[in-house]
């Protein structure tokens, strides 16, 4: 299956639980642009920087997946385009 990837602009969570992708010895609650995708109630959590995402190509990393009941909010940017489209 495929998951549906967003960046939010801030993600916190209601404890320290993600490994600093810099720093994996420190524990993070609160993140700023990253990768986040939903799946049922488990939320999938890629805390590298969007540019790190792009730039990585074929290298391995880690994704975290924590509850939704560890989540305390998520906040990203929706853009909405303008105009229709046509032939949909």
């Amino acid at each position: 299956m495929a998951l549906n990837w967003r960046t939010a602009t801030t993600l916190e969570l209601h404890d320290n639980l993600i490994p600093d992708p810099n720093a994996g010895h420190n524990l993070l609650g609160r993140l700023r642009n990253v990768r986040v995708a939903v799946e049922g109630s488990f939320l999938h959590i890629d805390p590298r920087q969007p540019q790190d995402a792009e730039t990585s190509g074929n290298q391995e990393f880690d994704v975290h997946i924590v509850p939704a009941t560890a989540v305390k909010t998520v906040t990203y940017r929706e853009i909405k385009r303008r105009g229709t489209l046509v032939g949909f």
